[in-house]
């Protein structure tokens, strides 16, 4: 594809999005990464190069966003935000915002405190939790540069076109979470403790936050009384190794409490759920006695659900076996932190830590009614965000939970972490829980849940990203598919951990059975119950062997008359056309310029993937083969995204790259077929199936009449082997409809375009009532996309002429 036909493509998705998801499904799950899926779905990798990725959205034209908790460097930014590029003055990073399409990552939001932990868009306006705000920010040009204010009791502070809706929020251990939007009209967002279980400890000096921020401590949303209990812990503020602090909770470090003392709550709070209005008035905690509520959402009911991390065996006050409750949530609730675990108070000996002898004793003298959860994970899971299932993707709508595993989203924050316990997993990916890196479904009305998807070693991919790693969210996109953002590999020794930069990915998720069986029935059908078509692709209609003799003898002399006298119209015009027509049903075609010579551009890839499913199908070539990217060999422009999200070394199976040759028209991804298949091999395969001109010269060169005899082929293959179906389902379903299809809505083409400067051709079959082979070619042209518009009144017309023949 040329770069200007890509803009103008690129253009046409964003505005209609929601189409583009739809079209470009996939077919049953294949085993081209090592994640296991329940029968039915099929999974594959849709970015890669990620910084840190935490959120995904879609604004409402279907364009996707994603947040990046931190990047070293940053872009402009066309919306009302943030800062200058770089990192903090405390070495911290900022994080941002991404919008992502087929061929682009254009970076919309830069210098957001980090980490950056959701993004959500609503009526033009996009929110971005970030550490300590909330944000809300229009689309402008020239947007401000100065950095969020996180400081001061305000909650509507407005910077140009940017809101703070929320700021000053507490952070720490955790941060600010995720965003929903309420029928209400309340926007609502989590935020964390600043520790683990209420007191400042040695961990989170580890940690590094409490070396710089000496009076940073929990805050109370309510006014609390303590019980005066304090945590004996050594001092890293001295260069004496024996030297301790004794501290109490919701207090400074090295600060004791007291029986009775009291400690007012504060609006700006840990470990609550809020709510604001959109612009940023009357704020308000909505409930609270959360450890860290990452991830909330609204059911399909309405009702609120957050997942609460649970405790970890570290720090002054260590909490062991806590597990990851999940709660229906109802405004005032207190669900139950510092001294509740799931409902069930800390004190309870099951809690003991087994790596510190450390007394379980509450912080609070008095507690409030506490709120039982409506699921519990174990302990270690790492819950994190989640969405809930459309019906085509469950018919049940379970809510599907992204399960992080061990680990923490901090180290994107300021790069190496240490820690008191081994939470990290190496660059090997040695198993380090069963629960983690992977893909929960819990029915919240029940409690009860299961595995969805993980992967097949029970342990974190690594750098070769052939499964989850750190999986972040799950969201369902505007096709229906669920898309798993994995934050990244995370390695580390057990005492210091960091997050590897670029590592991050999103998956996509797609239950397409369905779609696969429509397809067969509606397309694959039609075709299967055409007796006799003919194998040849003679140019004159005389010529062409019958199908169903008699019953079906249309006559085409007007037809190629009305596409000869259209084309006659173009000469002055400087272009060259040539056109092959072949009815399915009787056999007969029709051709003008048929032999005419056009470069083939990215048509060539039908024969690419149909040579590929002829090897597989006889056992010569496996789906599963992984071939390796190298930039310098297989780097290629146009159209495609491994050309932007590919790395050195980075592994593609067969199937994958066949896939997205058709779907995507991915020029990396035909190169790297090309090399596995050896181009000569390649073209004693077109020439055996019937192609005449077959790279002349050794140039990517064929004719109108060539490009549907490798059509027929995809067709005939298709009706003899499931292989070739796979192969006309992708060409029915790609990103690229300008040409054939470009004015046929009724029925289903199956289509292959190509274009490069000054040419523009399409290829494919039109699944109408009596089912046609239509191949344009055409070159000449000073701009490429009116080329496209005129194939598509060819076909048009034909289409028409097709239809009105008496039956």
């Amino acid at each position: 594809m040329s770069g200007k036909r890509l803009l103008l493509a690129l253009a046409a998705i964003f505005a209609a999005a929601s189409v583009f998801y739809f079209v470009a499904g996939r077919t049953e799950a294949e085993g081209i990464t090592e994640v296991a899926l329940p029968p039915g779905y099929r999974i594959e990798r849709y970015i890669t190069g990620l910084m840190f990725p935490t959120a995904i959205t879609w604004d409402e034209s279907g364009a996707m966003y994603i947040s990046e908790a931190a990047a070293d460097k940053g872009e402009g930014s066309r919306w009302g935000a943030g800062a200058k590029p770089g990192t903090g003055k405390d070495g911290s990073r900022y994080g941002r915002v991404i919008r992502v399409s087929p061929d682009v990552h254009e970076v919309v939001v830069d210098g957001l405190n980090s980490p950056v932990t959701d993004v959500k868009i609503r009526g033009g306006i996009m929110y971005v939790a970030h550490r300590g705000c909330l944000s809300a920010m229009e689309a402008v040009e020239g947007a401000s540069t100065a950095p969020a204010d996180t400081s001061g009791p305000e909650a509507n502070v407005k910077d140009g076109k940017r809101t703070e809706l929320l700021k000053g929020l507490p952070s720490g251990d955790h941060f600010t979470g995720e965003i929903a939007f309420g029928r209400d009209g309340w926007i609502y967002v989590g935020n964390g403790t600043v520790t683990n279980s209420g007191v400042v400890g040695e961990d989170n000096f580890l940690r590094g936050w409490a070396a710089s921020s000496s009076e940073n401590h929990d805050i109370p949303a309510k006014d609390i009384a303590l019980a005066g209990m304090n945590f004996t812990s050594s001092n890293p503020r001295t260069i004496n190794p024996f030297d301790n602090a004794v501290t109490g909770g919701f207090l400074p470090f090295g600060t004791q409490s007291t029986p009775g003392q009291e400690i007012s709550g504060k609006p700006q709070a840990g470990g609550v759920i809020y709510r604001v209005m959109e612009d940023g008035g009357d704020a308000q905690v909505y409930a609270w006695g959360f450890r860290n509520p990452f991830g909330i959402g609204f059911a399909p009911d309405g009702q609120l659900i957050a997942i609460d991390q649970g405790y970890q065996d570290r720090g002054s006050r260590p909490v062991a076996n806590a597990p990851d409750p999940v709660y229906c949530v109802s405004e005032g609730s207190w669900y139950g932190w510092p001294d509740f675990a799931a409902g069930e108070p800390v004190t309870d000996s099951k809690f003991l830590s087994a790596a510190k002898s450390v007394p379980l004793a509450n912080l609070l003298q008095e507690h409030p009614r506490v709120e039982k959860p409506i699921a519990l994970f174990e302990p270690g899971t790492g819950l994190m965000k989640f969405g809930f299932a459309p019906v085509i993707f469950d018919a049940s709508q379970r809510m599907y939970v992204a399960a992080f595993g061990q680990g923490d989203i901090a180290c994107a924050q300021f790069g190496a972490q240490r820690f008191q316990h081994g939470i990290a997993t190496g660059r090997s990916g040695k198993p380090s829980t069963e629960f983690g890196s992977c893909i929960l479904a819990l029915d919240i009305n029940t409690g009860k849940h299961e595995v969805f998807a993980h992967n097949k070693s029970l342990a974190p991919a690594g750098e070769n990203l052939s499964g989850f790693n750190h999986p972040v969210d799950a969201k369902f996109g505007p096709d229906g598919s669920m898309y798993v953002v994995d934050f990244g590999v995370i390695e580390g020794d057990g005492k210091t951990f960091r997050a590897v930069p670029g590592t991050g990915a999103v998956w996509k998720i797609s239950i397409q059975r369905s779609e696969l069986k429509i397809f067969r029935e509606k397309c694959m059908a039609l075709i299967q119950g055409i007796a006799g078509s003919a194998t040849g692709l003679g140019g004159d209609q005389e010529d062409a062997p019958g199908g169903k003799s008699g019953s079906w003898d249309p006559d085409y002399t007007e037809l190629r008359a009305r596409v000869q006298d259209y084309i006659n119209g173009l000469a002055g015009l400087g272009q060259e056309w040539g056109v092959f027509f072949k009815d399915l049903t009787s056999g007969k075609a029709f051709g003008v310029n048929e032999d005419l010579q056009v470069p083939a551009a990215s048509t060539v890839k039908v024969a690419v993937v149909l040579y590929t499913g002829n090897l597989v199908s006889r056992g010569e070539l496996s789906w599963n083969e992984r071939l390796t990217y190298n930039a310098a060999r297989d780097w290629r422009g146009g159209a495609g995204t491994i050309q932007y999200t590919a790395k050195d070394g980075d592994t593609f199976t067969i199937r994958e790259l066949a896939e997205k040759a058709i779907t995507h028209s991915d020029n990396v991804a035909w190169k790297m077929l090309e090399r596995r298949l050896g181009k000569e091999n390649l073209i004693n395969f077109m020439r055996e199936i019937g192609g005449q001109t077959v790279y002349p010269g050794g140039q990517n060169i064929s004719t109108p009449r060539d490009n549907a005899t490798y059509m027929e082929a995809a067709l005939n293959f298709s009706k003899a082997n499931s292989e070739g179906e796979k192969l006309m389902f992708d060409l029915a379903h790609t990103i690229w409809n300008t040409g054939l299809n470009r004015y046929i809505t009724e029925v289903q083409v199956a289509h292959k375009e190509g274009d490069i400067m000054g040419v523009a051709d399409d290829v494919g079959v039109v699944y109408a009532e009596r089912p046609y082979i239509l191949s344009v070619m055409s070159k000449g042209h000073d701009d490429v996309e009116a080329g496209f518009e005129r194939i598509g009144e060819i076909s048009r017309m034909i289409f028409d002429y097709q239809n009105s023949l008496p039956r």
